[in-house]
C-alpha cells in the first residue's frame, strides 16, 4: 500500500535512508516513537513548518510596571515548570498550512467568507476569511492560499507588493488561536490542550499542566518579554523608535502602516531570542482578562475562572509607543476575530 508522510519540520524529521536487502528505506521519527518505510510505498512527503520554539526557564519576577494600562498593580508572580515559546508570531504560511489539514481531516468547515470549528460539535468561528485584512483565502472547492490584503493601508505601505507568507496572520479569533494549538498537537500526538465547548478551558483550568501546545499565560508571555532583568521593553528601558518595532509613532506616520515579516527587527535583541515582542500584532494569551489582577505574590496563576475577554499582549503596527511596554494588558473578546491581531504559541517542558 502506498503511504503519504507528512512531516512537521523541526519535530517530526527525515533521519536519512538506508539500504536493506537492495531495497531503500526511510526512517521518520516523531513524537510518539519511530516508523522504518520502504521509499517503494511513500507517494509523497508533505513539509509543515513548525513554528521554532525557545526554552524559557521557570524564576520569580514582578508582574506590572506601576504605569502601564492595566499593568499599573505590580505582584511577585512565581512560575515553577520552564516551557516553550514560539520565537515568533504564527505566520500566514504556518497557519495556511495548519488549516489546510484540519479541513482535510474535517476538523473545520470553510466557506469563502469564514473558516468555522468543527470539532467536539463546536461551530464557532476561528477565521474571517472575507475581511479585507485577512491574507488567507479559501477558493470554495477545498483549497486555502495566500493573498495580498486589498486594504488601502496594506498597499499604501507596500505599493509594488508583498509576499504575505512571512507575516504574522491576522483576523484568527482567540478560538482560532486556541484551536491551532490543538491541531499541532493532534499532528504530532500529543494530548490536546484546550476544551472545545463551554469556557474552551485549558487542561481542565492547568494550563501549566497541559501536555499539547497551547497559547501562554499572561504571565508567561510577561515574564519571557521582560526576562530577566524586569526591563520595561522587550529589547530593555530604552524608548521604542521604528528600527525597534514596528508600531505608529505619536505624531510621527506609523512606521510601515501594516505588518511586516515577522523577526524584522534585529535592533531590539531579546536575551531569549524572541522577536516581535512588541509591536506589529497584539498576541492573543490564554486567561480570561481582569485589569485589576490585585498585588498578592501568586505561583503559576491561570488567570480568573471566568470573564467576555481574553488577555491580548504587545501591541501593534497601529498602536501609540504605551501599547509596547512588557506590562501593558489589554482584552478583547474570544468570538470575534479582531483587526491587527495575532498569537505566539507556548507548551509546558515535560517533567
Amino acid at each position: 500500500m502506498r503511504r503519504c508522510i507528512l512531516v512537521l519540520m523541526g519535530l517530526v524529521f527525515v533521519l536519512g535512508a538506508t539500504a536493506s536487502q537492495g531495497e531503500w528505506k526511510m526512517r521518520v521519527e516523531h513524537a510518539t516513537g519511530a516508523d522504518e518505510l520502504a521509499l517503494s510505498d511513500v507517494d509523497n512527503i508533505t513539509f509543515h513548518d513548525r513554528p521554532r520554539m525557545v526554552a524559557v526557564p521557570a524564576g520569580v519576577f514582578t508582574m506590572g510596571d506601576g504605569e502601564s494600562y492595566c499593568g499599573v498593580n505590580e505582584r511577585q508572580v512565581t512560575l515553577t515548570r520552564d516551557f516553550y515559546l514560539s520565537c515568533h508570531e504564527i505566520t500566514n504560511r504556518q497557519y495556511m498550512h495548519a488549516l489546510q489539514w484540519a479541513y482535510d481531516h474535517g476538523y473545520v468547515t470553510a466557506t469563502t467568507g469564514s473558516a468555522d470549528d468543527n470539532l467536539d460539535g463546536s461551530t464557532v468561528r476561528l477565521v474571517e476569511l472575507g475581511d479585507e485584512d485577512c491574507e488567507i483565502a479559501f477558493d470554495g472547492a477545498g483549497g486555502f492560499h495566500l493573498r495580498e490584503s486589498p486594504s488601502g493601508y496594506a498597499q499604501g505601505a507596500y505599493p509594488g507588493g508583498y509576499d504575505p507568507s512571512s507575516h504574522p496572520v491576522m483576523k484568527v479569533s482567540w478560538y482560532g488561536a486556541a484551536r491551532y494549538c490543538d491541531w499541532l498537537s493532534l499532528l504530532v500526538g500529543f494530548p490536546r490542550a484546550y476544551q472545545h465547548g463551554g469556557d474552551w478551558s485549558c487542561n481542565g483550568g492547568d494550563p501549566y499542566g497541559a501536555a499539547g501546545y497551547r497559547l501562554p499565560t499572561d504571565a508567561e508571555w510577561e515574564y519571557a518579554a521582560q526576562f530577566d532583568d524586569e526591563r520595561l521593553y522587550p529589547w530593555g528601558n530604552a524608548e521604542p523608535h521604528c528600527g525597534r518595532a514596528n508600531y505608529h509613532p505619536n505624531p510621527d506616520p506609523r512606521c510601515i502602516g501594516w505588518t511586516s515579516p515577522v523577526g524584522s527587527y534585529p535592533e531590539a535583541p531579546q536575551i531569549l531570542e524572541l522577536a516581535d515582542m512588541a509591536g506589529n500584532v497584539w498576541e492573543y494569551c490564554n486567561d480570561w482578562f481582569s485589569c485589576d489582577l490585585g498585588t498578592a505574590s501568586v505561583t503559576d496563576p491561570a488567570g480568573p475562572g471566568s470573564g467576555s475577554d481574553r488577555v491580548m499582549r504587545s501591541g501593534s503596527w497601529y498602536n501609540y509607543a504605551m501599547s509596547l511596554r512588557c506590562a501593558m494588558r489589554f482584552g478583547y473578546v474570544p468570538q470575534f476575530p479582531p483587526d491587527n491581531t495575532g498569537f505566539r504559541i507556548a507548551r509546558t517542558m515535560s517533567p
